[in-house]
This record gives structure tokens, sequence and C-alpha cells, in this order.
């Protein structure tokens, strides 16, 4: 799920801006043209998970959309996402998109849309959060934020050599770029939304 650090803790860290990404995942989703858009949180005492909500919601404001806006709360978990989207899809105006917070969960949303009988992207577009290996893999394949994830563990190693060679030294946070990667888990609103299928699907 990535380093649990966030620039408000005032520690040393080197991140993503995770508002900033989570907010670009649904500039993206926007952009398609879906308005009802699911999100799966982590749990909300992570800072990554609240930074992430944070940047969704200003998203959600700026595009006057608030209040098609619905959040459910995961733990990073495959299983919590499936429950999470049963939830999301048994609503009488289900979501046309739905934005997990990690890789895994968006797993368990795919899962819960095979069991349901909703194509990805064509009933229900999906985002995810990480670009885990298995992200480009999946049917079909996740649209997804990257993290740079080797540049990041590297970059924390480098602060707790500073760290530990002058216990003193307070290393500036390192800010690192994220990369929505576009896949085809998502797709155009128009061709969306799981009551559109209809009873016959």
């Amino acid at each position: 799920n990535g380093a649990q650090f966030s620039p408000r803790l005032g520690i040393p860290s080197v991140h993503i801006v995770n508002a900033k990404a989570a907010g670009e995942a649904m500039a993206h989703l926007y952009s398609l043209g879906h308005r009802r858009i699911g999100i799966v949180t982590g749990p909300l005492v992570s800072p990554l998970s609240r930074d992430r909500l944070e940047g969704a919601t200003a998203q959600a404001k700026k595009q006057g959309a608030e209040r098609d806006f619905i959040a459910m709360n995961g733990d990073f978990s495959i299983e919590s996402g499936a429950v999470a989207a049963a939830r999301l899809l048994a609503r009488r105006e289900p979501p046309t998109a739905i934005f997990c917070f990690n890789d895994e969960m968006a797993m368990g949303v795919y899962m819960t849309a095979q069991r349901e009988g909703i194509r990805i992207p064509a009933d229900l577009s999906v985002v995810g959060f990480d670009d885990i290996r298995y992200a480009a893999c999946m049917n079909p394949p996740l649209t997804t934020v990257a993290q740079p994830m080797r540049e990041i563990g590297e970059g924390t190693v480098r602060l707790l050599m500073q760290i530990l060679k002058d216990p003193e030294a307070r290393p500036e946070p390192v800010t690192l770029p994220h990369i929505l990667t576009v896949r085809s888990s998502t797709a155009p609103a128009t061709c969306s939304g799981v009551r559109a299928a209809g009873p016959g699907k």
C-alpha cells in the first residue's frame, strides 16, 4: 500500500502527493462523463487514506458532484473491496465508477462485479491505486495510480542513513512524481451504468 507517510506528519519522508494523485484519478473519471462515483477508502487512521479522501472530495466539489460521491471504508484487503462493491452496487442508484485507494481492493470490486454479472468497463469503470505488478494482468487491465515504489524505498533508506549518521539531522521531505496509468478498466459513462444493462443482462 506504499509507505504510510504524509507531509502533514512533519517527519522526514519520501512520498508522493496522495491528495493530488487521488484528485487526478477522480478527474479522469469525470472527464469520461461519470457523475456517480463510489470510493473505497483504506482505514481512515492511515494518513495516506485521509490524504487520498481529501483529494477525491476536493475534485468532487470542483465538479459540483459532491452529492453523487459515495464513500465506503475498506481496510486495503481484497475482501473489503468486494464487500464495499456489493454495498455500492446494491444502491437504488449505483455508481457508474468505483475508485479504490489500493489495487487489492479493486481486485475485490472485480470479484463482486463478476459474481453479479456486471461488466468492466461496459457497466462499471474501476480505478485502483499503487500499480502493483498484477494490475496490468487483471481482466481487463486496471487503470491505477503508479507510485515509484523502488525510488520511495531507496530514498527512505538514504534518509534513515542520514539520521543514523547524525541524530540531530532534520532531512527535508522528498516528494516524488506519480503517474495515472490509464488502462482498459475505465470507459466513457455513456457506455457505463449498471442499470443500463437492463433486466436481461
